[in-house]
């Protein structure tokens, strides 16, 4: 075990937490809304405890309470020296067990090592901001050009084989990484022993994503280009789908970035996240629009080319 080592991505933290205990920092904070990610890093603490013969105990943030942790820090390892405790969703623990924690990670105790997850950003919670100031942090949340790069990876361990543009084109179409890694088992499953793909199952994926989708649409308005969101309205109208969809998936986006744990529906993913101060102001627009439909001054029928106008402005500020 060692100190804290400041932040670290999650590709550097990976051979980390899968490597022996005497080489993890005390605390691992992995932190962000990109689940895919969190999970890579649990997957890595756990291989890692399997592979030094260390117990591995997961703790569910919610549940956990300050003596159930005080008990977890203090048992001894019935497998061998090192224990690895995961705290999932660990923003959702109260405050009696993050004073808990926080007091313990002051003087971690030998052989235990522990990775707490969260859907939050760290500059969300006071609590989250103690805590990364003695831990290593991991940010959960993509980046610049990642996440093309987290997606070739993903084909590659799939074991399939796609044009580089295929496969970016596949990502801007689902909402997250862990959609993206489904998309790509349903693929494998056509994959010949190579991981080359016969044409109909690209075609019949071509297929499902021509249609129109309420996601892609929220998607355009939140973060693509004016043209981009146009043609996904125009795609809504053509095929009859309502506009009380559409105001909702907004609303889901928009709540997502609020509050991520509890309203985390896997929608839309704009190209540049969604702060906190433009969430709100998207969810005001939706809620307007909403009133609006409610009271006869708006119809169904109009309600999302009304709100591509009015969103948009609001995020421009």
């Amino acid at each position: 075990m060692v100190k804290g080592e400041g932040a670290r991505s999650p590709r550097e933290a990976e051979p980390i937490l899968r490597g022996p205990a005497s080489g993890i920092p005390a605390i691992v904070l992995g932190a962000g809304p990109e689940e895919f990610l969190r999970e890579r890093l649990m997957r890595a603490f756990r291989e890692g405890a399997e592979a030094e013969g260390a117990e591995f105990q997961r703790l569910e943030g919610d549940a956990l309470t300050a003596e159930t942790l005080a008990s977890a820090f203090a048992t001894l390892s019935l497998f061998g020296a090192a224990r690895r405790i995961w705290i999932r969703e660990g923003s959702k623990m109260g405050n009696a067990t993050e004073e808990a924690l926080l007091a313990w990670a002051g003087a971690p105790g030998e052989g235990v090592t522990v990775l707490l997850t969260t859907a939050r950003d760290i500059d969300e919670l006071k609590f989250l901001g103690a805590l990364a100031a003695v831990a290593t942090t991991v940010t959960c949340r993509l980046r610049g050009g990642e996440g093309p790069e987290w997606a070739e990876l993903i084909a590659r361990e799939e074991g399939v084989k796609l044009p580089g543009a295929t496969v970016e084109t596949i990502f801007r179409a689902t909402p997250d990484l862990l959609s993206f890694r489904q998309e790509m088992r349903k693929l494998a499953a056509h994959a010949d022993a190579g991981g080359r793909l016969p044409a109909r199952a690209l075609d019949a994926l071509r297929d499902a994503r021509a249609g129109a989708s309420v996601d892609r649409w929220a998607q355009a308005v939140l973060g693509g280009s004016a043209s981009e969101a146009r043609a996904e309205t125009e795609a809504l109208a053509r095929e009859g789908v309502g506009g009380t969809s559409a105001l909702w998936a907004l609303a889901e986006c928009a709540l997502a970035a609020l509050e991520p744990q509890s309203f985390y529906y896997r929608r839309a993913r704009p190209a540049v996240p969604l702060a906190r101060i433009k969430a709100r102001a998207v969810l005001d627009q939706v809620y307007q629009a909403d009133r609006a439909l409610k009271r006869g001054e708006i119809r169904d029928t109009e309600l999302a080319s009304a709100l591509v106008q009015t969103v948009r402005q609001a995020i421009r500020g």
